[in-house]
């Protein structure tokens, strides 16, 4: 989902990355080592936003957005400001103004940990 929304939104693609899962720092929440294909998201993070009983909706959408900023990052963009607007604007345009993914990468990934059991203002399936 997120090369293909990387595609439709920017003409730029990468294959060939690979996915690790490990413990990191509550503060990262993945990271993409520059000059290789590995992409490592903190399962920790994941980990506890399933503990604060959030949406398997909300869950994606925590993981696609951590997800969508490294991918950015792997297509050699590496400035962090812009990352994070590119960010948005291809939620946004992936998924509508008002789905989890988009709510997200406008006020930061690590919001999920303060939903508790949904998203302010409804449930979003």
């Amino acid at each position: 989902m997120v090369r293909s929304s990387v595609k439709e939104s920017l003409g730029l693609e990468r294959s060939g990355l690979e996915l690790y899962l490990r413990d990191l720092p509550l503060e990262i929440g993945a990271f993409h080592k520059i000059g290789t294909n590995i992409v490592v998201v903190n399962k920790t993070l994941i980990n506890r936003a399933v503990a604060a009983r959030v949406s398997l909706t909300e869950i994606k959408s925590f993981v696609y957005s951590i997800l969508l900023h490294e991918y950015l990052h792997s297509l050699r963009i590496y400035d962090e400001l812009q990352v994070r607007r590119l960010t948005c604007q291809i939620s946004k345009k992936a998924f509508g103004e008002r789905h989890p993914a988009s709510i997200l990468a406008k006020r930061s990934p690590w919001a999920i940990l303060d939903w508790g059991s949904s998203l302010p203002g409804g449930n979003w399936s």
